[in-house]
């Protein structure tokens, strides 16, 4: 029981890593990009670790919130990353 908690968990990170980094994506500045994808990654760290404790997994929680600030750095500077080359392409197709 406790592994399907962990697999729905990490896909539930996913997602709003995904969704975050789109978001993220759309700001202006790099800086605020960065800031912005930094700060949702944080966010995610404090969930997980909360959770993590409540959840079972009291013994891990420094460790996979560790992995979880990582884990969604990662893909939302990707997903933010793309979100920006997406929209300067749809600027630069407009006549």
């Amino acid at each position: 029981m406790h592994y399907e908690y962990l697999f729905w968990s990490m896909a539930a990170l996913v997602a709003a890593a995904l969704a975050g980094g789109a978001l993220c994506g759309r700001l202006h500045s790099v800086r605020h990009l960065v800031t912005g994808v930094v700060a949702l990654a944080a966010a995610i760290f404090v969930a997980v670790l909360l959770m993590a404790r409540q959840g079972g997994f009291s013994d891990l929680a420094a460790m996979l919130s560790i992995a979880a600030f990582m884990f969604s750095l990662v893909i939302a500077a990707a997903a933010s990353l793309l979100t920006r080359r997406i929209l300067q392409r749809r600027r630069a197709d407009r006549p």
